[in-house]
């Protein structure tokens, strides 16, 4: 589906519209740009020639192309949204508002001498006629009044990836449908993140930053310097994070965070009190809870105490053994909310791969490199793309769990992943000794067999 901005003159489309597509990796096109092209005429031409009514048939023809076309970013010009046939096409797109005021608007554009609209008298009337249309269409409204477009291109990739409950919005709407990896980094610095965010964002979609790991940060320049969205989060003590110091201080980095526009910003659930009054940005609140030396085995349970009171919940466990994932795909198969859940250790490793292919699992974590695992069981971004595709992974993937007892078993576990057609078929192994395979079988077929995820449990 495409992903179409609107807005009157001077609201930035096609400088946010280049910096969207650059990183979703999607070609940008600029409705007025193509139609210039098919013609070899400029717009103001049309305007002078044949009139208004004419170049709107024509931008109406250009619309309709575009919207039905292969998956772009699209920026449409200012009256686009004013001819009914046009609105009729843009209902089965994905339209951003970027919204702008009238006078700086005006200041923006006022010396373009190639936009034929400046000679119209009334002029504020038109501004004041479309914002309404402009609201009615839109999915996601986002101002660009004083903002730089770096922040404006986050602040719409955030806004359409995970949509807010009250948009009607859940994770399969998601801007980002095939990439659900996200990067875990604990840089030294915000240079050294920068660097590692550069090597990795053609294979993620978003990455985690662990502030408490970091010896200095400037949290404006990784928010507005990053290529894909970022979640920050800075992790205390009591959670096994790097952060000693005052609690106040550890919120006010997050609040900072939380201000400067990020995708989402990490909170431990003990303090989701302490952050539930912060308003005036898009970034969401994910809820963290981490169980240390055991997976609960009601994890659902605590799952529905948070679902209300944040945009995500992310629940993370330690499995000792297979049946202590268990737990974990119960959670990942029966949120009906975002969802990050997996079980650290190697015996959970297994609930990084396979929680993409969750209608409701926001994302998996992956590290940098084999020496820089933020947790134990982590795999590398490398491996979780190259091996397993699981930038490619989704709701659709059909999944085969492998319940293994030998290393022999696990190699032809990987065979299989090696001839599976990349997103289509997921094969994942859950060890465990040869006595238990059967029972551990039943009890994960018991969990997977649902619409979410299609699973074939062998033994």
């Amino acid at each position: 589906m495409a992903v179409v901005l609107v807005g009157f003159m001077g609201a930035g489309k096609t400088t946010v519209g280049h910096i969207i597509a650059e990183r979703l990796g999607l070609p940008f096109v600029d409705s007025d740009v193509l139609i210039e092209q098919r013609l070899g005429r400029a717009i103001r031409d049309i305007f002078t020639t044949e009139g208004e009514a004419y170049f709107r048939q024509l931008e109406h023809v250009t619309v309709a192309d575009l919207v039905r076309g292969p998956e772009a970013v699209i920026a449409l010009g200012g009256g686009a949204v004013e001819d009914p046939r046009s609105r009729a096409v843009l209902r089965d797109a994905r339209v951003v508002y970027l919204r702008v005021s009238y006078d700086e608007a005006m200041s923006r554009v006022k010396s373009d001498e190639f936009r034929p609209m400046l000679h119209r008298p009334d002029l504020d009337e038109v501004y004041q006629r479309r914002v309404p249309v402009y609201e009615d269409l839109s999915v996601l409204t986002v101002d660009t009044g004083g903002r730089r477009p770096g922040a404006v291109a986050l602040e719409v990739l955030s806004g359409l990836a995970w949509p807010a409950a009250d948009q009607g919005g859940s994770p399969m709407d998601a801007l980002v449908t095939g990439n659900r990896v996200a990067a875990s980094l604990a840089a030294p610095d915000t240079d050294s993140c920068l660097r590692d965010l550069a090597r990795l964002a053609p294979r993620i979609g978003l990455a985690e930053i662990r502030l408490d790991l970091m010896r200095a940060f400037d949290i404006e320049k990784l928010v507005t310097n990053s290529r894909v969205p970022l979640i920050l989060t800075c992790r205390p003590e009591r959670e096994r994070g790097g952060y000693a110091g005052p609690e106040r201080e550890r919120l006010a980095i997050l609040r900072a965070a939380y201000e400067c526009g990020c995708a989402y910003v990490d909170v431990e659930a003990d303090s989701l009190d302490s952050v539930s009054g912060w308003r005036g940005s898009a970034t969401r609140i994910i809820a963290s809870q981490h169980w240390f030396g055991h997976v609960p085995a009601d994890l659902i349970d605590k799952y529905l105490d948070l679902r209300d009171r944040c945009a995500v919940v992310k629940l993370v466990g330690t499995a000792q053994s297979a049946t202590d994932v268990l737990p974990v795909l119960e959670l990942l198969q029966d949120a009906t909310t975002p969802v990050i859940g997996m079980a650290m250790g190697s015996a959970g490793t297994c609930t990084r791969i396979i929680s993409p292919a969750f209608r409701h699992s926001v994302l998996t974590y992956g590290s940098a490199s084999t020496a820089n695992q933020t947790a134990p069981g982590q795999i590398t971004v490398d491996e979780m793309v190259d091996r397993y595709a699981l930038h490619l992974v989704n709701a659709g993937t059909k999944v085969y769990m492998h319940i293994t007892s030998t290393d022999g078993q696990d190699q032809e576990v990987l065979r299989a992943q090696e001839k599976a057609v990349p997103g289509a078929e997921l094969h994942v192994s859950l060890r465990t000794t040869g006595a238990d395979s059967p029972a551990l079988a039943r009890l994960v077929a018991g969990i997977l067999p649902g619409a979410s995820v299609e699973a074939a449990v062998r033994v």
